[in-house]
């Protein structure tokens, strides 16, 4: 077997004000009639925490959040609840363009005890003002700050065609006060994130696995990850320690050359060797069957190497 080295952490580490660890951003797996499988969602929420992840993130990006109704969250909310899986360790994703919804789907979890959202942008209406964008996130605050939400900012451009710039994140949290707790950067622009890192108020969270080992000396305070449904423990190694794992950088390379959703999926599918993990809801479609084999032999083996470099600890 090929084996590959992690380096040591850098020296000179910043310090952190918040370290929020890995919290797996969970792939939401459906029945044969299209509904949320609950059984197979609750068991895989408990095995990742098991296998090295600090929580969940339910209904985001790679739990297809914008394709779950009402109905939907409540049942997988409830089904991981049930399965043991503390409030604390679950961050809800908040999709909506409207404040009314957003304001819905918020006060659906903190009925459970969640509180903390991982909120994205109004994304309908292209082209709106920073303005704009702090006004809608102040007025969403305003709503729920009797919850005391932990809201952590979800600056995703890619997909919402809005994002967070660094100077309307500080706006934001001038104006909301405890109630922003940090920010998920999936953006993959390092200039970005180099702008965001030293803001020692708030939780810089990266999305992109490739600039964690960059990003956690400089003060990354974790990760919400993808590929923490597959290999926490070494993203886990990156978020602690500034550990540089080439292995796994080259992997996520192959993944975002396909649909990234539908992939996670079936390789949870071919890691579990349970293939109704590659249902999708539309509009998305099934990740290719080919190139799921490919790399899910690659995954194989860096899921190998994740016990024989961390022992098997978190």
């Amino acid at each position: 077997m090929n084996t590959t080295t992690i380096a040591a952490k850098p020296t000179g580490a910043a310090p952190r004000a918040h370290l929020f660890g890995v919290s797996a951003a969970m792939v939401t797996p459906f029945t044969e009639t299209g509904a949320v499988d609950c059984e197979r969602a609750a068991g895989h929420a408990v095995r990742v925490i098991e296998e090295g992840a600090d929580g969940i993130t339910l209904f985001g990006t790679t739990g297809e959040g914008s394709s779950l109704g009402l109905r939907d969250r409540e049942e997988l909310l409830s089904a991981v609840l049930d399965a043991g899986i503390a409030p604390s360790r679950i961050t809800a994703g908040i999709a909506a363009s409207d404040l009314e919804m957003a304001e819905t789907q918020a006060r659906m979890v903190f009925q459970r005890g969640v509180r903390r959202l991982l909120l994205a942008p109004p994304f309908y209406f292209k082209g709106i003002t920073a303005e704009a964008l702090h006004d809608w996130v102040a007025d969403f605050v305003a709503r729920v700050s009797d919850a005391q939400p932990q809201i952590i900012l979800y600056h995703i451009p890619q997909v919402t065609a809005v994002g967070f710039a660094p100077e309307t994140v500080r706006r934001i949290k001038q104006t909301c006060g405890d109630a922003i707790f940090g920010v998920k950067d999936s953006g993959g622009d390092w200039s970005l994130t180099s702008k965001l890192l030293p803001m020692e108020d708030l939780a810089i969270l990266i999305g992109d696995e490739r600039s964690l080992a960059r990003a956690a000396p400089l003060g990354g305070a974790g990760a919400i990850s993808g590929m923490a449904n597959l290999v926490p423990r070494r993203v886990g190694a990156m978020v602690r320690q500034g550990q540089a794992d080439p292995a796994l950088d080259a992997f996520v390379e192959e993944v975002v050359t396909v649909p990234v959703t539908p992939m996670v999926k079936a390789l949870v599918g071919a890691m579990r060797s349970d293939p109704a993990w590659t249902r999708t809801r539309l509009p998305l479609s099934q990740a290719d069957v080919a190139a799921v084999n490919r790399l899910a032999d690659v995954l194989a083996v860096l899921r190998q190497q994740e016990i024989e470099i961390t022992g098997g600890a978190r």
